[in-house]
């Protein structure tokens, strides 16, 4: 009976932290790879309490050589441990864990696992008379490798799912093809390694002022993400359809396209995002222009930004870039105006959004709306009423409280500089202090520390305070504004975001700005104690 109790206590505990792990191995985009970087990187996911606790008493009971197995000892630990297990969907977890299709099968598979084994390990300690050093020590020791093998079961609930995802993403991309056949829509791709989101937030502003218009939601960019996004929002026809087109690894633009097949694209900028994965910016424009050469191949129209993507990328992949200039770009608290010379035109441009480098993607947005036969009254009119921009520099004056700059959702050079710029101008024009609270840019490989040293010094020119956050990940950005600082600079640093917003809260008055520049997952922030 004991041992039935042991036995349900510790799949108790199994399934908490199977949970807690399949946060992690959701947010490293289920790729066995980079989770077991993950799991190794000092140590984190590897339990150390529970198993020392169980290894301390091996010895213990060598020791006094008192081999009895107390079962119901066993039993509390581990519904103790299950229980101070974190909860991956609670409030205090920055991005939730999402129970999707493809992660309750690998949960499944993983609980499935863990149950055979631990079936069989519980019913060997019931067979067996643990009262001999041997037995008892062997029973220990599985226990303990059993309660390590948590983490790797997810990897293997991946690999056994996978034949039927390939089933499963064929026929949704088979669905997804014949709505756009049927629907026929106008397509318009985009990518870069930033300013696509808002660019194509912009477009999307505009043209569904004039025709009824969809764009993939929020930032969603990848070759499943999209198929969902076709078969669950494509309920009605539409002239025109924006496509966010993301990728983290070669090949994804290509697959991308070959389902939506993009009649017009834009290419907002090649840079450093995902360098970890491609290793040079050379490969990051290779992939990007995937998206130019599908265009050209359905006898369309693209646009480069010629201000953030170079031009021996442009010349390489006959190309040609978009020419147009900005001019007169200024800041207030109401927002950009700027005047944009196209085509031997000039066009005054007022936008009630903020960051110096939104001006390009609204330049972009435009002359792509002009080349959809959008009027060029039609499209300044409706730029004077485009929303903020979600987590992009998204500006909040907050009653008898600071002003706050979300920029959360950014994390590349040009982004974090514009945002710096931004605060420190709304500071000035407050009569308050500059408060930039970020952990850092993520994903830049051998550029992380040349990348952070850039901002530091920019951000010595435009800030008052400095919070880091996870200082330890951004030593090069810490080193280089303590040491350019000046005396009247400071810079605070914290574990956490939430202990960055306490310091705020304690010390932030009502005509400071603050600056949240980008946010990071729980996989680069979150120090785990288990």
């Amino acid at each position: 009976m004991y041992i039935v109790i042991a036995f349900i206590s510790f799949l108790f505990f199994a399934y908490k932290r199977t949970l807690f792990y399949s946060l992690f191995f959701q947010q490293e985009r289920y790729n066995n790879k980079k989770f077991t970087k993950f799991i190794f990187n000092k140590f984190q996911l590897i339990d150390k309490k529970l198993s020392l606790i169980l290894f301390l008493y091996t010895i213990f009971a060598t020791g006094t050589k008192i081999y009895n197995l107390d079962i119901v000892i066993l039993s509390v630990l581990f519904i103790l441990f299950g229980v101070m297990t974190p909860n991956p969907k609670s409030k205090s977890t920055k991005v939730k864990l999402s129970l999707t299709s493809k992660m309750k099968k690998i949960l499944f598979v993983s609980l499935l696992t863990t149950f055979i084994l631990s079936a069989k390990l519980f019913y060997y300690t019931y067979t067996l008379n643990t009262k001999n050093i041997y037995c008892f020590c062997e029973i220990m020791g599985y226990l303990i490798l059993l309660i390590q093998s948590l983490p790797f079961t997810l990897m293997i609930g991946k690999i056994v799912i996978s034949p039927l995802e390939i089933f499963i993403r064929h026929k949704y991309l088979s669905e997804a093809k014949k709505i756009l056949k049927d629907f026929n829509p106008v397509i318009i791709g985009i990518t870069g390694s930033f300013g696509k989101t808002s660019t194509k937030n912009i477009l999307q502003h505009i043209l569904s002022s004039v025709s009824s218009s969809i764009a993939t939601s929020r930032s969603v960019n990848t070759l499943m993400g999209v198929t969902k996004f076709i078969r669950e929002e494509f309920n009605q026809p539409y002239k025109y359809f924006i496509v966010e087109i993301g990728t983290s690894s070669k090949g994804k633009i290509k697959k991308i396209c070959n389902l939506v097949k993009p009649k017009y694209g834009i290419l907002t900028a090649i840079g450093f995002a995902h360098v970890e994965n491609f290793k040079t910016k050379d490969a990051i424009a290779k992939e990007k222009f995937d998206l130019i050469k599908s265009v050209q191949n359905n006898d369309g129209t693209y646009i480069i930004n010629p201000y953030s993507v170079e031009d021996k990328y442009i010349k390489k992949y006959h190309a040609s870039a978009t020419d147009f200039k900005i001019e007169n770009l200024k800041t207030t608290f109401n927002g950009i105006s700027f005047t944009l010379d196209y085509c031997k035109n000039k066009y005054d441009i007022q936008a009630p959004i903020f960051g110096e480098h939104q001006a390009y993607n609204i330049s972009i947005a435009f002359i792509m709306a002009l080349k959809l036969g959008v009027l060029p009254e039609t499209i300044l009119a409706g730029l004077k009423t485009l929303p903020q921009i979600e987590h992009r520099l998204e500006v909040k004056k907050q009653l008898n409280g600071p002003t706050i700059i979300d920029d959360a959702f950014n994390s590349n050079l040009n982004g974090f500089e514009s945002g710096l710029d931004t605060l420190n101008l709304l500071a000035h024009q407050s009569n308050g202090r500059a408060i930039l609270i970020t952990p850092g840019m993520v994903e830049l490989g051998p550029q992380h520390d040349s990348q952070h040293e850039k901002v530091a010094l920019k951000a010595v020119k435009t800030c008052d305070i400095v919070i880091a956050v996870v200082p330890d990940r951004i030593k090069s950005f810490v080193d280089t504004f303590k040491s350019n600082k000046s005396d009247k600079q400071e810079i605070i640093l914290v574990n956490s975001l939430k202990e960055g917003q306490e310091w705020l809260r304690l010390n932030a008055n009502s005509n400071d700005v603050i600056l949240y520049e980008n946010d990071l997952p729980d996989v680069f922030e979150n120090k785990i104690n288990i």
